[in-house]
């Protein structure tokens, strides 16, 4: 009986042991100047997923000072697709590489309301006009295969956004 005990317990103990890790964690980060603060932000593009075919992308930006401003994230195979076609550990981190490596302009350099195809914006046409014509940082990140998302986040923008999707 005793035995028995000692290896129900044992049993009991390796349920409870760690599972196999993650086999496509990748990260890439590098300095990016969005929330204009005296330093620079940082913007993280990482893998997470059994294997790299399978993987999430998650994109995020935080502060100098780590506090949060944006996060993206989405299956990479279903959002790039033919664009994510070698899921290779290699390849994910130069992907990683060409994610993270997104634009900052100004809202200013937004396309102008009436060159706008339906849908393009949740905004409507008054806000839209206003936050163009406040200037703020916008930042454009790939979000999928050929589709680019703008977003504003700044104090002045009450975070207001995406600004367009194209």
């Amino acid at each position: 009986m005793m035995r028995l005990l000692i290896l129900a317990g044992l049993a009991l103990c390796a349920a409870c042991a760690p599972q196999q890790e993650a086999h496509c964690e990748a990260r890439v980060a590098r300095d990016i100047a969005f929330t204009e603060g005296a330093s620079p932000d940082v913007i993280e593009a990482r893998s997470l997923g059994q294997n790299c075919a399978q993987a999430f992308g998650v994109l995020t930006i935080t502060t100098h000072e780590g506090d949060p401003v944006w996060v993206y994230a989405a299956p990479l195979a279903r959002a790039f697709g033919e664009g994510f076609a070698e899921p290779e550990e290699e390849a994910m981190k130069a992907f990683l590489e060409r994610w993270a490596a997104a634009e900052v302009s100004r809202t200013s350099a937004a396309p102008v309301w009436t060159q706008l195809s339906a849908g393009q914006t949740g905004l409507d046409q008054l806000t839209y006009e206003d936050i163009r014509a406040r200037d703020l940082p916008m930042l454009c990140h790939y979000a999928g295969t050929g589709r680019r998302l703008l977003r504003v986040l700044g104090a002045r923008s009450r975070g207001r956004g995406p600004i367009t999707r194209s």
